[in-house]
């Protein structure tokens, strides 16, 4: 099986364009609102009753952009306006809850990114790249919502592999 995408909730869509592709680097490939069609077809991402069963609301409307990156990750972003988008309060972003709570990203030259990722306002987890055993370096950031972001660098192969 093979990772396809992450689909991330935010409160402000033109806000989170700004990181995954200003900050990040992703390219923008679509952006619309949700319902976009009336019925299936070939240019429709969702139509009325299909957007309503999943998010189980009558009436369900969201803005959502379609981003990727050079090397295949691909990233939904979406702001839900029927039913509203809510913050999540901090404290359940956490390790201690349950959930996807953190967002991985490999990359080269990490310091870089580091001081890319801060110079841009965001908040840092720590105020230094770590080491993970002989494995990697990474850190993690946060988001406008408060969702975690790990960026990763390999240090070698990882000895499972």
């Amino acid at each position: 099986m093979k990772f396809h995408h992450m689909a991330i909730m935010v409160t402000n869509l033109e806000e989170a364009i700004k990181l995954w592709r200003d900050v990040l680097g992703f390219e923008l490939g679509v952006q619309t609102v949700i319902p976009d069609g009336p019925e299936p077809g070939p240019d429709t991402f969702m139509y009325p009753e299909l957007l309503d069963d999943i998010f189980k609301v009558k009436g369900a409307k969201s803005r959502m952009a379609l981003l990727s990156s050079a090397e295949g990750a691909f990233i939904e972003l979406q702001e839900c306006q029927n039913p509203p988008a809510q913050k999540t309060p901090e404290e359940n972003l956490r390790y201690a809850h349950t959930g996807i709570h953190e967002l991985g990203l490999l990359v080269t030259g990490i310091d870089a990114w580091y001081d890319k990722i801060k110079a841009a306002g965001y908040r840092m987890q720590t105020d230094y790249v770590w080491q993970c055993a002989s494995m990697g370096r990474s850190f993690l950031f946060y988001d406008q919502d408060g969702n975690m972001i790990q960026i990763w660098e390999n240090l070698g192969e990882p000895e499972w592999s």
